[in-house]
């Protein structure tokens, strides 16, 4: 009976299509096809891809979309969604001397020989050896620092080797939302902080901390191209997941970070005990937070 039905309807749809035809004869040949398309459509079996599918993008864009949304205006003038609420994120106002620095360098040491060593766990072998490895520059830096002007070796925070700890207990997702924020700011504000204090502290030497084999932007693309394929295997929920944690790498790294302005501000307040401004920048204002909780950082 189906089939009967279906071969007394073929006559009604010729019938239709030359209708259609017909009508389009006389049209213009954009109009036309629009319309024949029109009216296909319905016709067509064709499964059509779902709109999510053609919007999706690359996972490390979301995971900078997401860090871009954290940054302060100063830290990205043209992509920074947050207002510079203090000294702390303003680079220009810091004031850094060579044990600050050194600190800071000791402290980034640890953290990136635990993310060295992280990479060895399976499923993240494409990240090992990619040429952002900072261990070895570091190392360089720490002892040309100690010999050039006599300083004492320092030993790591607490708040480094805590980040170090941490780092091991994460998830892939998760740890590659860390690695992605914590290598990657390296390149570009990492290197605008490093410019400022080579330039106003160390008379404009180059540190090994800021130099890369090879074109650092080349790295950066194949590193990427690494995490989106690796993310093509997690769920959204494991993806949202990852983007989730982006807030936590920029306390983390905030932290060690804070070294280079909040020592300075506190011996700034403790040596003039009251509001000073030099050159249009602000330069004893109260101690941070951040560095009365670490004594071990005070002098």
């Amino acid at each position: 009976r189906r089939l009967v039905k279906m071969r007394s309807l073929i006559p009604a749809l010729l019938c239709s299509l030359c209708s259609i035809t017909a009508t389009t004869a006389f049209m213009q040949p954009s109009l036309r096809t629009s319309l024949l398309l029109r009216n296909a459509a319905p016709m067509m079996c064709a499964k059509s891809t779902p709109s999510a599918e053609v919007a999706s993008v690359p996972f490390t864009q979301e995971m900078r979309q997401k860090a871009m949304s954290l940054h302060t205006f100063s830290q990205a003038p043209r992509e920074g969604k947050q207002k510079d609420a203090s000294a702390n994120t303003v680079v220009d106002q810091w004031e850094t001397t060579k044990e600050d620095y050194l600190q800071f360098l000791v402290d980034s040491k640890v953290v990136y020989e635990a993310f060295e060593k992280e990479v060895q766990r399976s499923g993240l072998e494409k990240f090992r050896n990619t040429g952002l490895e900072r261990v070895r520059g570091l190392e360089k830096d720490i002892e040309w620092i100690e010999k050039s002007f006599n300083i004492k070796p320092l030993k790591a925070t607490d708040q480094s080797k805590e980040y170090a700890q941490y780092l091991s207990t994460l998830s892939i997702p998760v740890f590659l939302t860390h690695f992605y924020n914590y290598y990657f700011a390296h390149t570009a504000g990492g290197r605008m902080i490093g410019k400022q204090v080579m330039d106003s502290v160390f008379d404009g030497h180059l540190f090994e901390f800021y130099k890369w084999d090879g074109d650092v932007k080349e790295i950066l693309t194949k590193v990427k191209g690494f995490i989106d394929e690796t993310a093509e295997g997690w769920t959204r929920e494991m993806k949202d997941e990852a983007l989730d944690s982006t807030p936590e790498t920029f306390k983390w790294s905030g932290a060690l970070l804070r070294v280079l302005v909040g020592k300075a501000r506190d011996r700034a307040v403790r040596t003039m005990n009251k509001v000073q401004v030099k050159g249009g920048k602000l330069i004893a204002v109260s101690p941070s937070p951040y560095s009365t909780r670490k004594a071990a950082w005070d002098v």
